[in-house]
């Protein structure tokens, strides 16, 4: 009777099947205390049974207890415990759930016909085909010194999609993790199935804008990689947000939100020529940004924020970080001389292409005169010391 209590989802391989040596375990005593089965009968009838008594991953996900978030600052290893068990369990649950708006998980033409605005889509193509960033550039307002908005990078058809797609999720049972150390309501977005769409949107679009905006901090691979989650504020979970700076190089910040929430702006604090932008770089204002639907604001991620109260209603951002590899957050302005060109930023090369230009950057004059340098370690922080 003992063995009826084993569970039987303990492990699960990589196609998201219980393993047999858990069922096996269970069978085998069960058979071996009533005497039906020698040694060889027991081997053989092991994947029968196995196969009989498997429960899908989903069920297993959903049969979870997950540690409740409570921190709302340095929670990022609230429950890691739990999160590194579940891991692979976790990840075959969400691919047997399945996504509701499946046009959202790849990026392709047809992504962006449906959910890039065809303003984004026309300036993007005039950079590279023409030479000319002018028109990327008049997409953007530059609200305080250092936080620009923007509110025709996508489609109204994206912002539904997402958010109907968002309480797909929410609604699967499966177990989700705090999106960062400091808010606890949000999604993962890599984590549920996004990664490769928005790696894609990314790569094509939202690295070169970045690089654009913020040239003496984006070189070229100082934005390889991202993380992406959304946040939700409302009355029964996070209704704002401490001052902090985010673990990355270049923040953006989407409203996704349907109108009708009070409060809940975005303020930044001015630099005052300390930490990261000393003096003679660029300036960081402080002001409050008020967000609307398909808004984005784009900033420095070491610009100094928080979420001010929310007073009424709900409000969800999607938050997509920029980083070097391994999460390495730059913080050292390149010299004016280092930047890259125009044409670099749109060139929309790989990441085995920019490492192939970053260590052209090794003192060669080829190197210097493309404005590519060796980027000292003493010039770049980690999210932990940030």
């Amino acid at each position: 009777r003992l063995f009826e209590y084993l569970p039987v989802w303990t492990s699960f391989s990589g196609a998201g099947e219980v393993t047999a040596m858990a069922v096996f375990s269970r069978l085998a005593v069960a058979a071996i205390a009533a005497g039906f089965l020698s040694g060889v009968a027991l081997c053989a009838g092991g994947s029968a049974a196995y196969a009989q008594t498997a429960i899908s991953p989903l069920k297993a996900a959903r049969a979870l207890k997950p540690p409740v978030p409570a921190l709302s600052k340095g929670g990022e290893f609230e429950g890691y415990d739990f999160w590194e068990e579940y891991d692979d369990l976790l990840k075959s649950a969400w691919q047997e759930f399945g996504p509701l708006r499946g046009e959202l998980y790849s990026f392709d033409p047809a992504f962006e016909r449906r959910y890039l605005h065809s303003a984004l889509r026309g300036a993007a193509a005039r950079a590279r085909g023409e030479g000319d960033e002018s028109e990327a550039r008049g997409l953007f307002e530059e609200l305080l010194p250092g936080v620009f908005k923007n509110d025709r990078l996508f489609t109204a058809d994206f912002l539904e999609d997402l958010q109907l797609e968002l309480q797909h999720i929410e609604d699967s049972g499966i177990p989700r993790r705090r999106p960062n150390g400091m808010n606890r309501y949000g999604v993962i977005l890599d984590q549920v199935g996004l990664e490769a769409a928005i790696e894609g949107l990314t790569e094509a679009y939202f690295r070169p804008l970045a690089a654009m905006l913020f040239p003496e901090l984006v070189g070229p691979t100082d934005a390889e990689e991202h993380y992406a989650f959304t946040v939700k504020y409302e009355a029964e979970g996070d209704t704002e947000l401490a001052k902090h700076g985010d673990a990355s190089v270049v923040t953006i910040n989407l409203c996704l939100g349907r109108a009708g929430w009070r409060g809940g702006e975005l303020r930044f604090f001015e630099s005052a020529g300390q930490g990261l932008h000393a003096p003679g770089h660029e300036q960081a204002g402080a002001g409050d940004i008020v967000f609307s639907p398909g808004m984005a604001v784009l900033h420095r991620g070491q610009h100094k924020h928080q979420a001010l109260p929310l007073l009424g209603g709900q409000r969800t951002n999607v938050i997509i970080w920029l980083m070097g590899k391994h999460g390495v957050v730059r913080i050292a302005p390149y010299p004016k001389a280092e930047q890259l060109s125009m044409a670099q930023r749109w060139a929309n090369v790989g990441s085995g292409a920019r490492a192939d230009l970053q260590r052209r950057g090794d003192g060669s004059q080829e190197a210097e005169d493309e404005g590519f340098d060796d980027v000292a370690d003493a010039e770049r922080a980690s999210p932990a010391e940030l």
